[in-house]
């Protein structure tokens, strides 16, 4: 089969024009772009789902105190390996430049990777609609990729759920793709401008095959993981850091409304977003199942996946509720959610064990 140019690509929309869960799934913003450029490359979706399957535990990182640093996820092995990052480039105050620079790597066939200050792209959903939630101080980390131009305009790919309708300018054929002026981003690149293409990792990809036994063998090692102290610092893995959690919060000591230190969130959107990305791991697992030759085979596995989803779902959805109406300090209803979470999560990581040689096959 010919390769698809770039802007003829399917990116978050499957071929009918519908969103694509799936991809909304594989991590942030950069390492969905990872999975666009080398989709093509691998041909095969079951290895291109192995490329993002990552440990499904939470890690608590608290200091000799025990008091709660972090909550995040672990991570095992990161998409980036698979990938050489090359033509990176930094201007400061320099819109031509950045410009040109772009001009020339689209005109040697690459499709860049930028990071800007999204709040003075047009298309961004945060364009000149909430000023107040970010200031000109703050650094960006949001990445889209330019996937060709004109003489006067850049198309661009991002997650659609950041267009701002007011201001997008879709493609005329490929609607998931925007298309606009190159001298519309240049407050935004004189702000911050950052850039670089990917190639992928050959040395990398040749051992992604044996990805899946690596991921699953450390995955069921940190949920039973005792906690551990680590650079200073008290380390609680999978099964032991959703007690932990459990404790924190049903216990008053960490309200939803507390505010992280050195980052934008509370605690409340801090678990928002960690307990979705949680949750999006196992749809990847899930999504690595049903592209297997024989899926029949694992049902077992993809009925605990799901309802282990379902579980962290409802109790993140409790948090949401909780929060909206202003009841930061959590009750026992919280604790029944908790533990009805925690044991979709043992009945996972048994069905895991118990099925290891049959997942280790795909």
């Amino acid at each position: 089969m010919e390769a698809l140019y770039p802007i003829e690509m399917d990116y978050y929309y499957t071929p009918q024009g519908k969103p694509n869960a799936e991809v909304q799934a594989i991590g942030d913003c950069y390492t969905r772009n990872i999975f666009f450029m080398l989709k093509n490359e691998l041909k095969n979706s079951n290895l291109s789902y192995k490329m993002f399957l990552d440990d499904f535990n939470l890690k608590i990182v608290k200091d000799l105190a025990n008091y709660p640093l972090d909550v995040k996820l672990n991570d095992i092995k990161s998409p980036e390996d698979y990938v050489i990052k090359s033509n990176q480039h930094t201007f400061n105050n320099d819109a031509s430049s950045a410009i040109d620079k772009l001009e020339t790597l689209l005109a040697n066939g690459e499709v860049v990777f930028v990071n800007t200050f999204m709040k003075k792209v047009p298309y961004y959903k945060t364009y000149e609609l909430n000023s107040a939630y970010e200031t000109d101080a703050t650094i960006d980390g949001h990445i889209f990729l330019i996937l060709g131009q004109t003489d006067t305009d850049f198309y661009f790919l991002d997650n659609y759920i950041n267009y701002n309708p007011q201001f997008f300018k879709p493609h005329l054929v490929n609607k998931g793709i925007g298309q606009d002026t190159k001298r519309s981003f240049m407050n935004a690149f004189n702000h911050q401008f950052n850039c670089f293409t990917i190639h992928p990792n050959q040395d990398e990809l040749q051992d992604l095959p044996d990805r899946a036994p690596m991921i699953f063998k450390r995955t069921l090692e940190n949920y039973y993981k005792p906690d551990s102290i680590v650079d200073g610092y008290i380390e609680c893995f999978g099964r032991s850091a959703i007690l932990e959690l459990n404790n924190l919060l049903a216990s008053g000591l960490i309200p939803l409304n507390r505010k992280i230190p050195n980052r934008i969130h509370d605690a409340y959107s801090l678990l928002h977003t960690i307990l979705n990305r949680h949750c999006d791991r196992k749809k990847v697992l899930i999504s690595l199942l049903s592209s297997s030759t024989n899926p029949n085979a694992l049902n077992e596995i993809i009925q605990t996946t799901q309802q282990a989803i379902k579980q962290w779902d409802l109790l993140r959805k409790y948090l949401t509720k909780q929060y909206l109406t202003n009841n930061f300090t959590l009750s026992h209803s919280f604790e029944k959610r908790m533990n009805n979470a925690l044991l979709a999560e043992d009945q996972f990581f048994q069905s895991i064990e118990k099925n290891i040689d049959t997942l280790n096959r795909i």
